[in-house]
C-alpha cells in the first residue's frame, strides 16, 4: 500500500481523465507520460473497463457493494465445511455417496491441494506472493471460481492470470482503520473503492470478468477426438490457435505462415501459453501490466489477443526467418521479444 497522500494524488489524476470511458481509454493508450494506469490508480482503470462500464462515481460504490456481498456469500457457502469440518461430525465419515458432505469435503480438499501446488510456485521472485495471506487469497478465489464453473474446473495457468490482478488491487488499496484524524476529508468514494478489506473480493470479481472470455482458453473438448500436445484436436484453444495461424497470420504474412507449416511447428505448441496466460510469461511483470492496460481499455472481450499473437510472431521470428536461422520451435522463444513500449505504441494505432 502507498502513503495516503500519494493515493489521493493518484485518485485525482485518474478522475481527471475519467469524464467518460472513452476519455479514460484514450488517456491509457497515450504515450505522453500521463497514462492514469501509471501515474494514477491502475485498479480503478481496470475496474472501469471491466466492471463499472461507466465513469459515474455514484454508481461505483453500489456495483462494488453488490459484488463484494456476492463474494462474501459464495465464500461462506463453499468454504463452510473446509473451515468448520467439526460441523460434519453428525454425519458418517465413511459414507461414500455423491451427496455425502464428507465425500464433498474430500473432493474439495483434493481440488484445493491441486490448486495450491501452483499457488506455491506462483511468481517466486516476488515476495508478495510468498506471503501466506496472499497465497490464501489466490487459493480461495481459484477454488470458488472452480466450484462455480465445474465444467472447467481448475486448469494450470489460471493462477497466473489471477496473480497480477491481486497485485494491482492490493497495490492501490488503503487501510481505512489507519486513516485516523490526519485525513478527515478523504472522500468516502475513495475509501470504498480502495478499501484494503476487499482486495480479495474485488480481485475475484475482476478475475471473473476476464474469465468470461478467457474461460474458453481452458475448455476441453467433450469428444474423443485425437489429441495434439495433450489437447483434443477440436478443443477451443486448438481451434483458436489454428485460426490465428491459418487465417490471421496467413493473411498478414503468407511467407511466415507457410514457413511454420513447412518446418512442422504446430501453432498451439506456443500459442496456448501465450493466449491462456495473456502473454504473462513473455514480458517482465511491469510490462505485462502495461500490455493488459491497453488490452482491457481497447478490448475487454479479449478478441485482440489473436492479433497480438500475430504481432508477437513477427517480433519473435522475422529476424531469424529472414536470416535463414529459423529452424524450429526453440527459435520462437529464443529471440527476445520487443519491450512493451513498442507494443503499446503498436496497439494504440
Amino acid at each position: 500500500m502507498r502513503p495516503i497522500d500519494e493515493t489521493k494524488v493518484r485518485w485525482e489524476v485518474t478522475l481527471a481523465h475519467s469524464a467518460s470511458v472513452s476519455d479514460l481509454r484514450t488517456a491509457v493508450k497515450s504515450n505522453n507520460g500521463r497514462n492514469p494506469c501509471v501515474i494514477g490508480l491502475r485498479s480503478i482503470c481496470w475496474k472501469t473497463f471491466l466492471l463499472f462500464k461507466g465513469t459515474d462515481q455514484s454508481a461505483w460504490t453500489k456495483t462494488l457493494s453488490d459484488s463484494r456481498s456476492a463474494y462474501t456469500s459464495l465464500k461462506e457457502h463453499f468454504l463452510k465445511n473446509i473451515k468448520n469440518p467439526d460441523d460434519l461430525l453428525a454425519d458418517d465419515p465413511l459414507t461414500d455417496t455423491e451427496t455425502s458432505p464428507w465425500n464433498t469435503l474430500r473432493l474439495d480438499e483434493e481440488l484445493r491441494a491441486e490448486i495450491f501446488q501452483d499457488v506455491e510456485r506462483c511468481m517466486p521472485e516476488n515476495l508478495y506472493f510468498r506471503e501466506p495471506s496472499t497465497q490464501n487469497m489466490l487459493l480461495d478465489i481459484l477454488f470458488i471460481y472452480c466450484k462455480l464453473n465445474r465444467d472447467i474446473g481448475y486448469r494450470q495457468g489460471m493462477h497466473e492470470v489471477l496473480a497480477p490482478i491481486i497485485w494491482v488491487v492490493s497495490r492501490d488499496a488503503i487501510d481505512p482503520a489507519s486513516l485516523g484524524t490526519e485525513h478527515p476529508a478523504l472522500d468516502e468514494i475513495v475509501i470504498s473503492n480502495l478499501d484494503n478489506n476487499y482486495v480479495e473480493h474485488d480481485a475475484f470479481t475482476l478475475f471473473g470478468a476476464i474469465m468470461q472470455t478467457a474461460k474458453t482458453f481452458y475448455e476441453m473438448s467433450s469428444t474423443n477426438e485425437p489429441t495434439i500436445s495433450g489437447l483434443p484436436n477440436n478443443s477451443p484453444i486448438v481451434e483458436r490457435s489454428k485460426r490465428i495461424h491459418e487465417n490471421y497470420l496467413h493473411h498478414a504474412d503468407p511467407e511466415l505462415a507457410e514457413h511454420l507449416t513447412a518446418i512442422e511447428i504446430l501453432p498451439q505448441i506456443f500459442l496456448i501459453r501465450w493466449v491462456r496466460l495473456l502473454f504473462g510469461r513473455e514480458f517482465p511483470f511491469e510490462d505485462v501490466l502495461a500490455l493488459w492496460d491497453i488490452l482491457f481499455a481497447e478490448d475487454p472481450t479479449l478478441e485482440l489477443v489473436d492479433l497480438i499473437s500475430v504481432s508477437m510472431l513477427f517480433a519473435h521470428t522475422v529476424a531469424a526467418t529472414r536470416s535463414r536461422l529459423f529452424r524450429g520451435f526453440d527459435a520462437i522463444t529464443a529471440i527476445p521479444c520487443a519491450s512493451t513500449s513498442s507494443w503499446t505504441a503498436y496497439l494504440c494505432k
